[in-house]
């Protein structure tokens, strides 16, 4: 791990990055096409792993933008977010509680995200009816992380087949996106999970001090909607990213 000063230059660095991707945000993003939202995102979470020094690797081909796109990935860190939106720009969507976080919370809003409570049947609704929507706009893509909470990157928990049923509704094809992060070794590193009762600004001290960071994404193959019910198509899709998971360890 890194020492104080090299911790607190890198978390400078990402502060002065949230104020330049606020004022974006305000001047810029409200009122924003899709096309220049992920022009304006996919470098600034860019820069963002930069300042924290997180070397990302990708593999597997990317989405296509001519068709509805629907990207379900394990989950393991806050910084999950900058990882696909520095290859692959989407809207996201996030439990409700980080809508109430400090500056990170008001961004998130600000560049579309959609927040869901997870524990209100009637919410899933309203939040699977805007995604259906989103998804019929041209170049747009949706991502989620379908586990419904944070692990240490070792497992990949069962996906919830609700949130699978916008992509039924709007017949876009589900990637499945495994994610990892590991250390200069190749051994998995848990510095940027986020589970248990750290905090945010705990986990942002943590990543700041890791050393020799590296994250991988790999999009593995499509899956087509129309042939699944929706239960089935969040089983592949756990299956497939657990299958990518286990074939690092």
């Amino acid at each position: 791990m890194h020492g104080v000063p090299v911790r607190c230059w890198r978390l400078a660095l990402a502060t002065v990055l949230m104020v330049k991707g606020l004022v974006i945000a305000l001047l810029l993003l409200k009122r924003a096409d899709v096309r220049l939202r992920n022009r304006h995102m996919q470098p600034w979470c860019a820069a963002l792993l930069y300042a924290f020094d997180v070397e990302l690797t990708v593999h597997g081909s990317l989405p296509r933008d001519d068709a509805p796109v629907f990207i379900a990935c394990n989950h393991v860190s806050w910084i999950d977010i900058w990882l696909i939106n520095a290859v692959c720009p989407s809207l996201f969507v996030a439990k409700a509680e980080i809508r109430q976080w400090p500056l990170v919370g008001w961004l998130a809003a600000r560049v579309g995200t959609l927040f869901i409570e997870r524990a209100r049947r009637a919410d899933t609704r309203r939040v699977n009816d805007r995604i259906a929507a989103r998804l019929s706009v041209v170049g747009e893509r949706i991502s989620v992380f379908p586990e419904g909470t944070t692990t240490d990157g070792s497992i990949v928990l069962p996906f919830h087949a609700s949130l699978f049923q916008p992509a039924v509704a709007a017949h876009a094809r589900v990637y499945p996106l495994a994610l990892r992060y590991r250390d200069a070794t190749g051994a998995r590193s848990d510095a940027p999970a986020y589970t248990g009762d750290l905090s945010l600004i705990a986990s942002m001290w943590r990543i700041a001090g890791a050393r020799d960071l590296r994250a991988e994404l790999h999009f593995l193959e499509p899956i087509d909607p129309d042939t699944l019910a929706r239960r089935d198509l969040a089983a592949l899709a756990q299956a497939r990213v657990a299958q990518a998971i286990n074939g690092w360890s």
